[in-house]
């Protein structure tokens, strides 16, 4: 059942295309509600299942199912790889598990054990209102000089 409950938490992250075209000012947000609404009950569960050993195992499983999966590549789309499934991470499910109290620790965990495997390709989490606040409003990819820019924190 731990396997089954893996690979499903592994393709929240490895199953990036369809969410990834959707990371656009005007889809961002439905797309993630729905991610939010489909994968944070299965990494709140799995959070929850073991206390922080748990976290931690499921942090190295994760992880090494990543590498795994870029290890399956052929060695030119390796990068696209890695790159996508860390896009992943940080436009999608970082914001949900930081919402999450349960799983905050495992956000900060996949932060340091992923900085720590591949120090070079390090990512910073951002909150759901940070990313939001990236996408600025242009105009034939000239930004427009009001909306999106302000900085609150």
């Amino acid at each position: 059942m731990r396997e089954v409950k893996a690979e499903t938490l592994l393709a929240a992250i490895q199953d990036g295309k369809p969410w990834l075209a959707r990371f656009t000012r005007k889809e961002y947000d439905k797309a993630y509600e729905e991610y939010r609404d489909q994968y944070a009950p299965l990494f709140r569960e799995a959070a929850l299942a073991d206390g922080e050993e748990g976290i931690e195992a499921l942090t190295e499983v994760l992880l090494d199912g990543l590498a795994e999966g870029w290890r399956r590549q052929k060695p030119w789309n390796r990068s696209l790889a890695m790159l996508n499934d860390k896009q992943m991470i940080v436009c999608f499910l970082s914001p949900v598990l930081m919402e999450d109290p349960a799983c905050a620790r495992l956000e900060e965990k996949l932060r340091e054990g992923w900085g720590a495997r591949w120090p070079k390709e390090a990512y910073q989490a951002a909150s759901l209102k940070k990313i939001r606040k990236g996408f600025r409003p242009t105009f034939l990819g000239i930004a427009l000089p009001f909306g999106g820019n302000e900085d609150e924190e």
